[in-house]
């Protein structure tokens, strides 16, 4: 979600929303980078405030292989120059730890766990990595459809159990009607592979036209979302978490799912009725796939645990998290600060002031 389009790690509470989709900016030269460098320092320092769920080692090279002094300051004060971040929040009280920061590194697409406003109070550029995880969350989604379909984790319940016959048997992506809700990389790159099945259309909803979509090789037709979640068999949710989408999925919408209809969501748990869908999975009114939560990690007893396991699979927030992918995000962090400190910043969403 992330973790872009949506797809990366559960956000901590939020402190300065920010959009999941990069917004870059031309910004002037960054004079204080190249002042510390004439100043006599040899290379600017970073300070790493989260582990970046690649091996420490892995992470440091990144990012000494670019020019940089490297802290592990998790907790520590520091005079860095930078400080990275994934989805630890990055407040007022964090700066003051860090008074030289001159620029916040997020090696993640969401940034709402950074406070915007007492960045720009202090004149701090923040970065994101927008977009490395497409292909890991696509295929999630399409993972977790067939996982459903295919009656997947069931069967091997059935098996360590000593049973063999399952069911009557499951169902076939092929020829079914396949929803597309948010059409940015994640949505598209989901339907590309979704194609492949060779479904009998592709429905998608898109808050803009997306040519990407209609064109040939997908062919699909943007909709509202009232007629995406009639006509659709899979429902596959890629849109991103902000004030606009926050409950955009809600109970009358899911109502219109039919009861062999399968929701997939691998974008951000706030973007459905939770309590509504839970109701309704209970009801056998559709089934789903599940990859993100209202509230993340899912506290024990939580009604969505209660829900039966024939009509659900779930999975710990992981559509972001392939190896390809996390190794792809702290090398484009890296590359951000190098930019940054060339004076030719990329992947901005907050320039410097």
């Amino acid at each position: 979600r992330g973790p872009g389009g949506p797809g990366g790690p559960p956000p901590p509470p939020p402190v300065g929303w920010g959009s999941r989709s990069s917004l870059v900016r031309s910004v002037p030269q960054v004079a204080v980078a190249h002042s510390a460098l004439a100043a006599g320092s040899s290379s600017l320092k970073v300070a790493v405030l989260q582990d970046q769920q690649v091996p420490k080692e892995e992470a440091i090279r990144a990012l000494t292989s670019r020019g940089f002094d490297v802290v592990w300051s998790l907790q520590e004060p520091s005079d860095a120059w930078a400080l990275v971040t994934v989805t630890a929040p990055v407040t007022e009280e964090v700066l003051e730890k860090h008074p030289h920061c001159r620029v916040v590194a997020v090696s993640f697409t969401g940034y709402n766990q950074v406070d915007l406003e007492a960045c720009k109070k202090r004149g701090v550029a923040v970065t994101n990595v927008p977009a490395y995880s497409t292909d890991a969350v696509a295929e999630l989604a399409v993972g977790l459809a067939l996982a459903v379909y295919r009656e997947i984790p069931g069967s091997e319940r059935t098996l360590r159990s000593g049973g063999w016959a399952h069911s009557s048997g499951g169902m076939e992506l092929r020829d079914k009607v396949i929803g597309v809700v948010g059409l940015g990389n994640a949505g598209l790159r989901a339907a590309e592979i979704f194609s492949a099945f060779r479904p009998k259309e592709l429905l998608g909803w898109s808050r803009r036209e997306k040519p990407a979509f209609a064109e040939p090789p997908l062919s699909g037709k943007q909709v509202s979302l009232e007629e995406l979640f009639k006509r659709s068999d899979v429902v596959s949710l890629h849109i991103a978490l902000n004030a606009e989408t926050k409950g955009i999925i809600g109970r009358e919408l899911l109502q219109h799912l039919h009861k062999d209809a399968v929701l997939i969501n691998v974008a951000r748990g706030a973007v459905v009725d939770q309590s509504a869908m839970i109701d309704l999975l209970c009801q056998r009114r559709f089934r789903a796939g599940l990859d993100v939560f209202e509230t993340e990690p899912i506290p024990q007893g939580d009604p969505i645990l209660q829900v039966p396991q024939d009509q659900v699979v779930l999975t710990p927030h992981v559509a972001y998290k392939s190896v390809e992918a996390l190794r792809r995000r702290i090398a484009i962090t890296a590359e951000n600060l190098r930019a940054f400190a060339d004076g030719k910043p990329q992947n901005l969403v907050l320039p410097a002031s």
